[in-house]
């Protein structure tokens, strides 16, 4: 699961299951105002920060009781950060729409071009079969599409600013090479 998630979300930690972290202020304050509904921290202070690093930490084992985290919990949260922080399942959606309205325009070919040289098979099927097909194709990827658009909808509600500026070090009225418009 956590191989399928950093693949698709680019978010790369060693340790999943620890809390113990650090960050520094001014990663703190822009999650803070950023308003996100995601509480996945670590993915969160990774997305807003330029460069991430982590130490490790040796854990005692677990002394009473035993973890919440089953098997559906875990599904559950690694699916949240991929809808989350990434388009790739609607991307892969997409691209399956159109690899299989690919396919059937292929069979649609290979159909005609039997019935030029062979003749017509009985009772059409297999052209009812490409036909439905490509249809079910179209529909795919209409709905990938429709899909992209919704997730960039999400991504411009999330209020995510694209970039996060620590520190200006001059100013434009300070710099003696801004033109300045009037």
């Amino acid at each position: 699961m956590n191989s399928v998630r950093e693949r698709t979300t680019k978010i790369r930690m060693r340790d999943q299951g620890c809390m113990l972290r650090a960050y520094r202020r001014h990663i703190v304050d822009t999650i803070a105002r950023s308003g996100e509904s995601s509480t996945f921290i670590p993915a969160l202070a990774q997305h807003y920060s330029r460069s991430s690093s982590e130490v490790e930490v040796d854990h005692c084992p677990r002394a009473g009781g035993e973890s919440k985290y089953g098997f559906y919990e875990l599904l559950r949260l690694n699916f949240d950060l991929m809808t989350g922080f990434s388009m790739a399942p609607l991307q892969a959606f997409t691209i399956f729409g159109m690899l299989v309205a690919a396919g059937s325009l292929f069979l649609v070919l290979v159909l005609f071009l039997r019935r030029i040289f062979l003749g017509p098979e009985a009772e059409g099927l297999f052209t009812l079969f490409a036909i439905l097909y490509f249809l079910a194709g179209v529909g795919i990827l209409g709905l990938g599409i429709v899909g992209e658009y919704v997730g960039r909808i999400y991504q411009e509600v999330r209020g995510c600013p694209r970039f996060v500026i620590r520190e200006i070090i001059q100013g434009l009225d300070e710099c003696p090479t801004a033109r300045r418009s009037s």
